[in-house]
């Protein structure tokens, strides 16, 4: 093996005699989540993080699309600018297997599934009334028409009564409403029969955000068509789909909220598409990406007041969830929420974000690479301020100036976030993959060369575990210089490889 090893050296080619070229420009770390900036939401965010042991920003981003997903029904923000404004938020939290992501949702969504088993109780209970009063409904109008076709007496007559009976039997009943809070991964399509037919606030969560960003939805064909729908939620505007046999369809009031969790790889392929840039889907997400809390994790039960906390965070959920929506009359679930002004102090402040951001909006700028975002970021400001107060008291009739100041806090660090992670955005994912593949052959594999079953059986790496996207890795490796083919290949692991490759250690 170890002439292999020699032969292979001799012969790396011209462009690879220098040493090896960096994958990619190294990302800086994130700055601290300034937890004290959720106002009402820390001490349950920390709780989440006592129990859990996750990264607080995991915690933080989930507690903030909790409160979106149960307030969101019940009032709009409005701007200084006079504008009306929902305060769902997207929310996308980036962060490796083994962080505790599900543990985080499971604690922060604990009461709202526990409302989702109590609304299919409920549910079941009125699909039977429901069935009851339309067979009733059904029997009624038959009864009607075969006196229309069969009965004596005078036509005219009978007519005339037969009419009377059908306005007086009214409308048919209606079904109860689809009890779904949560979805997972629908299509567009999907969730717009979903919201048709039920409840008008939804959350779209996943601990297992790449279901969806990898899912039918966002496929090549379809992302244009989901990213520019979803969008048109979030702006609150009605959703508007004409279809041949449907005809058309005007879902009005209606709420959305989202938190993904995705692991990096996946992460990339979304804030890395340009399709999704331009089109502005991405300007609508806050981004967090915690460094890993994994080695400072160790056992301990969480304190009495965090538990207390957990309790007290779980009940206020719930006291939301119990509140009625507010549902236009005539309707059975198009929303009419209230409007919520800034106080004057919180509007000020408002007012002196906005002038904040917008110079950094020229060419050049420090904001101008995630323009989209910035232009966007007063209106975020306003929605998470907004959210923090009706957490607080959800009948409140003013944002006041404290959140307000808050969330302009929490909007620095989106933009900070999010003008680290595009710095890296441009990068192909698959290089981005390659330093991962990198990282663990140098750490972790160890043999002094690799061949292709090893990367797609044995990387922990899910995304390699397709052998050719195993194959482009090892590409990407060999054209930077990390590997050196060896011809004829090699014994390594006691067989025979009829393709290997020399991996470059900076000690040999």
């Amino acid at each position: 093996m170890a002439e292999v090893i020699r032969n292979a050296l001799n012969r790396r080619a011209p462009h690879l005699a220098e040493p090896p070229r960096p994958l990619c420009r190294p990302v800086g770390a994130p700055e601290p989540f300034p937890v004290d900036a959720l106002g009402p939401l820390k001490a349950p965010a920390l709780a989440i993080q006592a129990h859990s042991k996750a990264p607080v920003a995991i915690c933080a981003q989930a507690v903030l699309g909790a409160a979106a997903l149960v307030a969101q029904a019940h009032a709009d923000v409005v701007l200084p600018t006079g504008q009306a404004r929902p305060i769902s938020l997207f929310l996308l939290t980036i962060a490796a297997s083994g962080e505790r992501k599900s543990a985080v949702d499971s604690l922060a969504l604990g009461a709202i599934y526990e409302r989702e088993t109590e609304l299919r109780d409920i549910y079941r209970a009125e699909t039977k009334a429901f069935e009851q009063d339309l067979d009733i409904w059904e029997a009624k109008k038959a009864e009607a028409k075969a006196r229309m076709k069969g009965g004596k007496g005078s036509r005219t007559i009978q007519s005339v009564d037969i009419e009377a009976d059908l306005r007086a039997l009214g409308s048919a009943p209606e079904p109860p409403v689809t009890p779904v809070l949560v979805c997972t991964e629908p299509t567009f399509e999907g969730y717009c029969k979903l919201t048709a037919d039920g409840l008008p606030a939804l959350g779209l969560y996943s601990a297992e955000g790449g279901s969806f960003i990898g899912g039918f939805g966002l496929s090549k064909d379809h992302k244009l068509k989901t990213a520019a729908g979803i969008s048109s939620v979030w702006d609150g505007d009605p959703i508007k789909r004409t279809r041949a046999g449907e005809g058309s369809i005007v879902l009005a009031g209606r709420r959305l909220s989202l938190h993904l969790m995705a692991q990096p790889e996946v992460a990339d392929q979304l804030l890395g598409d340009e399709l999704l840039v331009s089109q502005g889907l991405l300007s609508r997400v806050l981004i967090a990406a915690p460094e890993s809390t994994a080695g400072t994790r160790h056992f301990g039960d969480p304190r009495d007041e965090d538990r207390i906390e957990l309790a007290l965070y779980q009940r206020r959920l719930a006291e939301m969830l119990g509140v009625p929506y507010p549902v236009r009359s005539g309707t059975r679930n198009e929303l009419t929420p209230r409007k919520l002004p800034l106080d004057p102090e919180a509007q000020q402040i408002w007012i002196a974000f906005h002038d904040y951001i917008e110079p950094q909006l020229i060419k050049d700028g420090e904001l101008a690479p995630i323009s989209g975002l910035a232009n966007k970021a007063p209106e975020h400001a306003a929605r998470l301020a907004a959210l923090l107060t009706l957490w607080h008291d959800l009948s409140a009739s003013v944002v006041t100036a404290q959140n307000m100041a808050n969330a302009t806090v929490l909007m620095r660090f989106y933009l900070t976030e999010a003008l680290r992670l595009r710095g890296t955005a441009a990068i192909s994912w698959k290089l981005k993959l390659a330093q991962r593949v990198l990282d663990w052959l140098l750490v972790r594999w160890p043999e002094p060369a690799v061949y292709p079953a090893a990367i797609y059986n044995d990387c922990p790496i899910s995304a390699v575990r397709d052998h050719r996207i195993a194959r482009e890795i090892l590409e990407i490796l060999e054209y930077h210089g990390w590997l050196s083919r060896i011809e004829g290949g090699a014994r390594i692991n006691g067989r025979q490889r009829k393709e290997a490759w020399l991996i470059y250690r900076r000690t040999m």
